[in-house]
């Protein structure tokens, strides 16, 4: 798939939720605003406390692809479904307020969508910008191929990340959109976009992941703050992979766990053996946490969202 042999000129919406990150998100912006795709909007989801972000988005208002949009909501999975209910386009690309895109970045992810009208999700690689390896890491997602997913038990081998996500708008309305109980700021404080890929595969629809285009990450975290990172994302991934099984998709048993045994218990499991002191014994307890969590929270069996708890 090149984006040379594009002519696809139907509207793309690009969509950043952001809170609290001022003046850092208008880099994301701009970078945007400078794509190759012929038409295209930008919709700004501010969930700030303060007015340092709309203050900062102000300078560039003049160009009336840019929508800026305040909200006193929270939650990531909420500011997502904002998005998608402000947004005009049928592809909606989605990337962090810490990161940047390639001119060509929309085209790309445009075209996933005209392989297959059976494509809900989209995922793209996520690269790191500079940084200095020895105090931390940001994360990233990386694959050196592109495919299509189409059936559940293929999920374990998709993991692509919210950074460098893209959705079809109607599929994914028809699914209740994100669940608004994952994401940062939610209760579960992460893997609402996992949480859609699942979704979008178990109601039939497909999921594709390009290595065609890159986002730029600038995300970076100290190993202390990776560490609370990652048990926060357990958290999450624990409680949005048993919403299919307590509504009887069995057949999602074995994505959690291959990714338990692979990621949580594996890794820490080596390091024992080869008479190291093992890291990462934190996953496991909080993907522990967040399944106890997600097992007591009601679940919609049609949509598979998690229902407000009264």
């Amino acid at each position: 798939m090149s984006d040379s042999n594009l002519e696809n000129n139907d509207l793309i919406s690009a969509i950043v939720c952001t809170r609290n990150r001022g003046d850092r998100v208008v880099e994301t912006v701009k970078s945007i605003l400078a794509s190759n795709h012929l038409n295209f909007e930008i919709v700004v989801i501010d969930q700030s406390v303060s007015g340092d972000t709309e203050q900062a988005i102000s300078l560039l208002r003049d160009d009336n692809r840019l929508r800026y949009i305040r909200s006193a909501s929270e939650g990531l999975g909420r500011a997502r479904n904002i998005g998608l209910a402000e947004a005009a386009g049928e592809v909606c690309c989605f990337t962090d307020d810490d990161c940047t895109v390639p001119p060509n970045w929309l085209t790309v992810m445009g075209c996933v969508f005209d392989l297959d009208l059976r494509v809900a999700v989209a995922f793209c690689n996520v690269d790191a910008g500079p940084y200095d390896p020895e105090k931390g890491f940001i994360p990233v997602y990386q694959r050196t191929d592109s495919r299509l997913f189409t059936s559940i038990r293929q999920k374990r081998f998709a993991r692509g990340i919210g950074a460098g996500l893209a959705v079809r708008r109607s599929l994914v309305g028809s699914m209740g959109g994100f669940d608004e109980m994952l994401g940062a700021g939610g209760r579960f404080p992460s893997c609402e976009d996992g949480d859609i890929a699942v979704r979008a595969l178990i109601m039939g629809h497909h999921l594709f992941e390009t290595h065609e285009v890159s986002v730029t990450h600038f995300g970076f975290r100290t190993w202390q703050q990776g560490r609370e990172l990652g048990r926060r994302d357990w958290v999450g991934v624990g409680a949005a992979y048993i919403k299919p099984l307590k509504c009887g998709h069995w057949g999602f048993l074995q994505v959690p766990a291959y990714e338990f045994w692979a990621w949580a218990v594996l890794p820490p499991l080596k390091q024992v053996l080869k008479l190291r002191k093992p890291s990462g014994l934190g996953r496991a307890a909080s993907f522990l946490r967040g399944v106890i969590g997600g097992w007591r929270t009601p679940v919609d069996p049609k949509t598979l969202l998690f229902l407000p708890q009264r």
